[in-house]
């Protein structure tokens, strides 16, 4: 039921433009939402992967519904051209490494009474209630909100040697799957230090990139502009900048190093 994320792991995150370290680890992202995935509103969470183009592709699906409302508003506020938005990309370790609930396994099936189609279809209709200017955009997760409450009050009996979870290992349904591999994300939750050491206090900033999403034309494959017909948003493209590559992350087919100043493409789902 334990997935068994090694200390030193490389994990990875993005945040908004301007984020300095250890904000990353805090959490306040998913605290001030509406709700996240597995997160309820108020409840800190670090959402992060072990493969960078899961995180990637998340931020690419959320940059999409930015565009697209401020397309829809337009006459109130002008879109700005190329579709093109900042962000900051993360690379850090934990060590200790949290103690994670794989909830694809039947232990965690049968432990927590959810079905593993749940994780692959999430509710994709607007959250509850009106949104207010400037809050991101959110999703009707109530199922797997459900499920990480349940996981997060997880309490192993007295004298059992499983540790208290700390997070949840989930599909990363934003990324397309590949065969015989499927990405995975994490959400890791952000207890009282009386609970469990605070990831600020246990982890290593290993590298950071400014990283750029732009989405294109669908045909040809350039910039949008104010005469654009037909926008492809399955299939954006991102930039890192910085002092290194990011590495390959051998368990994905085909995997590559990602250079600085380079645009690369990366296939997102609206499942």
């Amino acid at each position: 039921m334990y997935y068994p994320l090694a200390a030193g792991t490389r994990l990875y995150r993005v945040t908004a433009p301007g984020t300095e370290w250890p904000t990353p680890l805090l959490g306040m992202g998913a605290y001030f939402t509406k709700g996240g995935r597995f997160n309820y509103p108020t409840e800190p969470t670090v959402y992060c992967s072990e493969d960078p183009l899961a995180v990637i592709a998340e931020t690419a699906f959320y940059d999409a519904l930015e565009w697209q409302e401020r397309i829809s508003v337009h006459r109130l506020n002008p879109v700005t051209y190329p579709l093109l938005l900042p962000h900051k990309l993360w690379c850090f370790s934990i060590d200790p490494a949290p103690a994670i609930i794989d909830l694809d396994s039947p232990q965690a099936v049968t432990q927590f009474q959810h079905t593993p189609h749940m994780l692959r279809n999430p509710s994709f209709n607007p959250a509850r209630g009106p949104h207010l200017p400037g809050q991101p955009r959110a999703r009707d997760y109530f199922g797997t909100q459900d499920l990480a409450k349940d996981v997060r009050g997880h309490v192993p009996p007295p004298g059992s040697a499983e540790p208290r979870p700390e997070g949840v290992k989930a599909p990363a349904i934003r990324l397309e799957s590949l065969p015989n591999y499927q990405a995975h994300q994490l959400a890791l939750f952000v207890f009282p230090p009386a609970v469990h050491v605070p990831y600020e206090n246990r982890s290593a900033l290993v590298m950071e990139w400014d990283l750029e999403l732009q989405f294109l034309q669908s045909n040809p494959r350039q910039p949008v502009t104010q005469a654009t017909v037909h926008i492809d948003w399955t299939t954006p493209q991102f930039r890192i900048s910085g002092a290194a590559n990011i590495p390959p992350y051998d368990p994905r087919p085909g995997a590559r190093a990602y250079r600085p100043n380079r645009w690369y493409n990366v296939e997102i789902r609206y499942v």
